[in-house]
């Protein structure tokens, strides 16, 4: 897809928005569960540059895309760019991780829509220890998960056995 072509562009059917506080790679990565591709197909579908490149963390850690990216996949969501540039990761966030902190009530209770699990941006400043709704410490998956995950319900089910693997295990310990 050209940048000449953008005003031509057949828009998504479906595009879940983006949820405010929500980190750009979590919206990629629920729009590709959306079409149950990965998100690296998803991005060859959508955008006329390469994937940027990924570190550690995958998709979830997603680097700043280009404006002309930015207008493609504005207008296969029908949003306005502003709103894409918002959810953006900063590029000082972007490091190679081996942990993702989270919170995970936030994670699957969203005020916004209960049936939209979302990754919060804020999550991926690299210093991030607190919940700043609940006011707790945050939890931690492997980084890995979203790297072999190919879009977000594959991780949230990565997530899932993670978080029951470590239940098992403390019950184990406790024996």
């Amino acid at each position: 897809m050209s940048a000449e072509s953008h005003s031509s562009v057949t828009p998504w059917p479906v595009a879940p928005r983006p949820f405010y506080e929500e980190a750009f790679g979590g919206w990629l990565g629920r729009v590709a569960a959306r079409y149950q591709v990965s998100v690296a197909m998803l991005w060859e579908m959508s955008a006329s540059e390469p994937l940027p490149a990924h570190g550690t963390a995958g998709w979830i850690l997603f680097p700043p895309i280009s404006k002309i990216a930015l207008q493609q996949f504005a207008a296969l969501a029908r949003l306005d760019e502003q709103r894409l540039r918002h959810v953006q990761t900063p590029s000082a966030w972007i490091s190679e991780r081996r942990c993702m902190p989270y919170c995970f009530r936030c994670l699957v209770l969203n005020d916004a829509d209960v049936s939209a699990p979302r990754w919060k941006r804020e999550w991926l400043e690299p210093t991030v220890e607190f919940c700043t709704v609940h006011h707790t410490l945050l939890e931690t998956v492997p980084a890995s998960i979203f790297r072999l995950s190919s879009h977000f319900d594959a991780a949230l089910r990565a997530i899932s056995r993670y978080r029951e693997m470590r239940k098992f295990e403390g019950i184990r310990r406790l024996r």
